[in-house]
């Protein structure tokens, strides 16, 4: 019985062992990919319209989300003469960010997509012998 426990002690120690160094090549392969990616990451999340904002800004028709562009916003914005006395249509403005949520993206798509760049750290299982 003792050899079998002794056994299996050095069993749990090679696996712990093993476990370590696996954990630690997975943190060398994520900084090499963020480094490879770029350490800064911009992202923008446009906010419903609340309530009381509804009437003045009659919503978010001057915000552009393209369909199959999930990294930019379109900004419309009246042209007007350097006077104000005449509207020449909208300008266009395209701003690009790593990811854009419109205003309807949950909480959890957010998080999906920020899940990879954030790492938590978390104790390895201490052993109660």
């Amino acid at each position: 019985l003792e050899t079998a426990s002794a056994a299996q002690e050095q069993l749990l120690a090679q696996r712990e062992e093993q476990l370590h160094r696996l954990e630690m090549e997975r943190r060398r392969l994520h900084n090499l990919l963020q480094e490879l990616k770029g350490n800064i990451r911009v992202f923008c999340r446009v906010r419903p319209v609340l309530p009381e904002e509804s009437e003045r800004q009659k919503e978010l028709n001057h915000l552009h989300f393209p369909p199959d562009d999930r990294a930019t916003l379109s900004f419309f914005w009246p042209q007007q003469s350097h006077t104000g006395r005449e509207r020449r249509g909208n300008v266009r403005y395209n701003f690009s960010f790593d990811r854009v949520f419109a205003p309807g993206a949950s909480q959890r798509e957010v998080f999906e997509e920020i899940a990879l760049l954030v790492q938590v750290g978390t104790p390895a299982p201490q052993n109660p012998l």
